[in-house]
């Protein structure tokens, strides 16, 4: 008995002492960044929605790209309707930050430094849909090719990957440009 108490009062002492530790460190880690601005959100500025939307838009082709890709090294026989539908899915998401990159461009106007990283994510946008028509095409054949497929699913994942890697890039340099202006 007298031992199960002893052994209890241990371990509360170092329950206690593990607390009084670790008290410090938790209170660090939970204090606020300079800007406010708390995990993921340092990573993306508050700069406009139209931008969120855009990087949105470029993820979720990207996720279609890798599906389609992965749909197509299956050893099965590819079923014509199910890779079309996700190709259209692709297209959209394509079209959409496209759109949203219009929006964004009208959004900073002017802006010099913003120009040129647009006009390059345009590019790569454009290069993507490129390759998009030409896999919307294979997936509306009787027969799909699966290589095919993985071929342009490769390079549309390549020119989204790009583009997105600008569009990260530019919003940082666009919340950088708007912490020193505040």
């Amino acid at each position: 008995m007298f031992y199960d108490r002893k052994r209890l009062l241990n371990l509360g002492v170092v329950i206690l002492t593990a607390a009084v530790a670790a008290g410090p460190a938790i209170a660090v880690a939970q204090r606020k960044s300079p800007g406010g601005l708390t995990g993921g959100d340092r990573l993306r500025p508050q700069a406009t929605y139209s931008n969120q939307r855009a990087s949105r838009s470029m993820s979720h082709a990207r996720d279609y790209s890798r599906g389609i890709y992965q749909y197509s090294r299956t050893p099965q026989t590819i079923e014509p309707s199910v890779a079309k539908s996700e190709a259209e899915e692709l297209g959209r998401n394509i079209i959409s930050a496209q759109k949203e990159l219009a929006v964004v461009r009208k959004e900073v106007g002017s802006d010099a430094a913003a120009a040129a990283p647009l006009k390059s994510i345009d590019q790569h946008l454009a290069a993507a849909e490129k390759q998009h028509a030409m896999l919307f095409e294979e997936c509306c054949k009787e027969s799909v090719d699966g290589l095919a497929c993985m071929k342009h699913c490769n390079q549309i994942l390549l020119q989204l990957d790009k583009a997105q890697a600008e569009h990260d890039a530019l919003m940082r340099s666009m919340e950088i440009k708007e912490m020193t202006s505040e």
